[in-house]
């Protein structure tokens, strides 16, 4: 990953978790993969797992013509943060749309969201329910496992979600330990309807790549 090359804000966020560079990055990356598209700014884009927004509004600084991002979060607490980390880089009245959709990610599941994303990105929980143990902290626990659904959902819901052609990007981290194949798992649940492949990673955690079949 090449060092960034615009200023990334002191963002507003709970104090029982924060972000990390992979959301950073992340953004980098996919702001450079998408660079060469003509029509960005009639792209509807969402940041699925938001939590405060850090990767869509990251994406927002590095692709400028971008002028529709949602972003997804179950747990309401981070909207306030959100609204924060929105007036500090846009001010009161933003010319982009900037929604903070409040909802868990298998709503994305229903006919009115089918086909309509352009492109989603996500830094989703990394660890499934047992793969070590859960903190006191009931909403740090909601970051890091899959507690509200689970992994199929996710990428059914972010697959259902998707424009035919358009792609996601997904940070995944190695299952390894846990004696799991998440890339293998993926494409399991995408059977033939979409590709997925690494195409990088981030401090040792892969970028997959899931393109719709069109």
């Amino acid at each position: 990953m090449i060092k960034n090359d615009i200023y990334t804000y002191d963002y507003f966020q709970p104090s029982e978790y924060r972000f990390s560079l992979d959301s950073v990055f992340l953004a980098q990356k996919v702001s450079e993969l998408i660079k060469t598209e003509p029509d960005l700014e009639a792209w509807k884009v969402l940041d699925l797992c938001s939590g405060c927004g850090i990767i869509g509004l990251e994406l927002s600084l590095h692709s400028p013509t971008l002028t529709h991002i949602d972003f997804l979060e179950i747990q309401e607490s981070y909207k306030p943060y959100f609204e924060k980390n929105v007036a500090m880089i846009y001010g009161q009245a933003p010319s982009k749309v900037l929604r903070f959709l409040n909802h868990n990610y298998a709503t994305l599941l229903s006919s009115e969201h089918q086909n309509h994303y352009d492109l989603i990105i996500s830094n989703p929980p990394y660890f499934l329910q047992g793969e070590g143990l859960l903190s006191p902290n009931e909403f740090k626990n909601r970051c890091r496992f899959f507690l509200d659904s689970d992994f199929q959902t996710l990428f059914e819901s972010l697959l259902h979600a998707l424009k035919p052609g358009r792609s996601a990007y997904v940070l995944v981290r190695k299952g390894t330990h846990h004696g799991r194949n998440p890339l293998s798992d993926i494409k399991k649940i995408l059977h033939s309807r979409a590709s997925a492949e690494v195409c990088d990673e981030v401090r040792g955690t892969d970028i997959i790549q899931i393109t719709k079949k069109s």
